[in-house]
């Protein structure tokens, strides 16, 4: 069947990676976007239901987007956008 759901194990390797990478760039595991991060992902581990999420990280001046897939051969997409605080001060800092 070309649209199988992910298996919980996929699910659990996708999260890793995810959390993974935002220690890789220097996001501490007590940030509470990190810790938002974690909860959604077990949640979405536990039941497989697709997911579009958007997690401040207000420390960082920055918005995650995180997209999950129920579907096997989809990766999850995790991006941490600008927030407008942000791009103000960058506009701004002369």
């Amino acid at each position: 069947m070309p649209f199988e759901p992910k298996t919980k194990e996929e699910r659990v390797k996708d999260a890793v990676k995810v959390l993974l990478k935002l220690k890789e760039i220097g996001i501490p595991t007590s940030e509470p976007g990190y810790i938002e991060t974690k909860k959604v992902l077990d949640e979405w581990i536990a039941d497989g239901e697709a997911r579009e999420v958007k997690i401040p990280f207000p420390r960082a001046l920055r918005m995650a987007h995180m997209m999950l897939p129920r579907i096997a051969g989809r990766e999850p997409q995790y991006v941490l956008k600008a927030t407008e605080e942000l791009k103000y001060k960058l506009r701004n800092q002369d």
